[in-house]
Order: C-alpha cells, then sequence, then structure tokens
C-alpha cells in the first residue's frame, strides 16, 4: 500500500500534463502511487497517459468537472493521504518528503498545506530553493482562520479516510471547490500550513479555472449557502472561524469582479453576505465597497 496518492484531475491539457508528470516522477520519496483523471478530453492526453501507462493509474469519464473527477480518483486511491496536484501546475523534487516531514513532525494531521510559488514562464521557478523547513500547526482547519495565507487544493495532503468521510469534493462546476471542501474538513483533527519550502509551482495563464468570473461569483456563493443551512462543521462555537475565512474571499472576489467589469455579480455578493459582515463586523468594508465598487465601475467603463 502506497503512502501517498498522488491525485490529477486533467482536461484538454497534454502538453501542461507532461510537463507535471515529470515533475511527479523526479521526487525524492519514491512511497506513492499516481491516479491521472482524464475528464473526457479530447486531444491528446490518451496518448501522453499511454505513455506512462506503468507509472500511472488512469481513470475515464465523461466532461463533468475537476470535483466529480478528483471524486473518482478518491475512490479508487489506495494510499494513507490524497496529495492533489492540477495538471498544469509543478512540483519540486522534494515536494512529497516536505509533506511526509509535516506529517511525521506533528502525528498525522488531517490535513498538510503547502505554499506555492506562481509563474508563467517555467523559467521563472529556477531561483526557488529549498529552505529550511518552516511550519504552523493547528488543533484543526478552522483554528487556522485569522491567519491569511493562501488556501486551495492544489497544495494540500489530506488522510484519505477523512476525505471518504467528508464525501469529498462538491460536484458542482464552481471556482472554489476546494473551499468548500476544507470547511467541511474543518473539524478533522490536525492541520499544519508549511511556510517553507515552497512545494508548488502554481501554473498562472488565461485558461485558468479560477480566472472565470461567473464560476468565482457561484463558489463563494455556494459557501454563504452553504454556512447559512448549517451544512458546515463546528456549529455556533466555530461559526466566527469560519466567516472569517468565507468573508476573506467575499472580499476579494467581489473586488476582483468590480475590476473585471462584472459590478452586478460583486453586488450580489454583497448583499447576500451583508449579514455575515455585520455579524463579524467588518466596517471598513461594509461601508467603504460601495463607492470604491461605483468608482472603479467609472474606471473600467472608461478604458
Amino acid at each position: 500500500m502506497p503512502f501517498f496518492s498522488i491525485i490529477i484531475p486533467t482536461y484538454n491539457r497534454a502538453r501542461l500534463l507532461e510537463r507535471t508528470l515529470a515533475s511527479v516522477f523526479t521526487q525524492e520519496c519514491t512511497d506513492y502511487e499516481v491516479l491521472v483523471v482524464d475528464d473526457g478530453s479530447t486531444d491528446d492526453t490518451e496518448d501522453v497517459l499511454a505513455r506512462h501507462s506503468g507509472r500511472v493509474r488512469v481513470l475515464r469519464q465523461r466532461n463533468q468537472g475537476q470535483g466529480v473527477a478528483r471524486n473518482l480518483a478518491i475512490q479508487h486511491a489506495a494510499g494513507t493521504y490524497a496529495v492533489f496536484l492540477d495538471s498544469d501546475d509543478l512540483w519540486f523534487p522534494w515536494t512529497l518528503t516536505t509533506y511526509l516531514q509535516a506529517i511525521d513532525m506533528y502525528g498525522s494531521p488531517s490535513v498538510v498545506m503547502g505554499t506555492v510559488a506562481s509563474f508563467g514562464r517555467e523559467e521563472e521557478l529556477a531561483p526557488v530553493g529549498r529552505e529550511p523547513f518552516r511550519a504552523w500547526a493547528f488543533t484543526d482547519y478552522l483554528a487556522s482562520a485569522p491567519e491569511p495565507f493562501i488556501r486551495t487544493a492544489c497544495v494540500i495532503a489530506v488522510r484519505l479516510e477523512a476525505l471518504r468521510r467528508v464525501g469529498g469534493f462538491t460536484a458542482r462546476r464552481i471556482a472554489s471547490e476546494d473551499h468548500d471542501l476544507l470547511f467541511r474538513l474543518g473539524t478533522e483533527p490536525g492541520f499544519v500550513w508549511i511556510q517553507a519550502p515552497l512545494v508548488v509551482g502554481y501554473r498562472q495563464h488565461d485558461h485558468s479555472s479560477s480566472r472565470s468570473l461567473e464560476q468565482s461569483h457561484q463558489g463563494l456563493r455556494f459557501q454563504l449557502e452553504q454556512e447559512q443551512a448549517g451544512h458546515y462543521p463546528g456549529g455556533a462555537a466555530r461559526r466566527r472561524d469560519r466567516l472569517t475565512l468565507i468573508l476573506r474571499g467575499v472580499r476579494h472576489v467581489t473586488r476582483w469582479l468590480t475590476e473585471h467589469g462584472r459590478p452586478d455579480l460583486a453586488v450580489d455578493l454583497y448583499r447576500r453576505s451583508l449579514g455575515a459582515h455585520l455579524e463579524v463586523p467588518r466596517w471598513r468594508y461594509l461601508l467603504g465597497f460601495p463607492p470604491w465598487m461605483m468608482a472603479a465601475s467609472l474606471r473600467h467603463l472608461r478604458r
């Protein structure tokens, strides 16, 4: 039984997938299996995977989105921990070793999260070195709410039993489905954030799913609805932790939507989060966002 199950969903990224797999195969830690889920690709993905048939387990489905693709791999995974890697991102040789160090040092936490190095061209990753290990440990994920580091599924290792217990990813085609998963894992015992070394090269390009305006709006709307319906763990005692995390995302996304010409979606999120922002409260955002949005919208129209 492998210790790590590396889960890579992919859709029409044959060229980038080849580079992603190459970064996996250079890992210092070799106690892993690789599961690639082809989410209905129509390019040369099948040929790329055929070249690695002895090193990769391939699962296929009709195109249903990366959440459903990841869930299919979770069903078939055999490792103790699942590690997620997007098919356009890259690992450093020390990535799995770093996760393993955190797991051993902090008593097998439910969730370990690393830190990314963003890049547009691969040569931009050349200066990234293996810094000394630094990490923060928390009783659970929700306890990390006051810390403003970037959170995403492309840099997490999760105990497979915990993933299955909370039901994996939502099947909805939304952005921030990884944040929804983290909220549902919120009270699972043990969360570690690895500050250094950096463990993932996060590729930024125009086709990144995180750049979809409508899906980003839907993702934050979904989180607000889930919180309102009481679907996230921790009850009233942990509500402030959950709201701190959700509303941080709302504030980021409303500004981003406005700057990219969708103030209508930003207003919808502002309205839906109004009560929660009053509860926390966040007066600077509540009073400052409307005039900022109007000014930003005018600037966008004048371009």
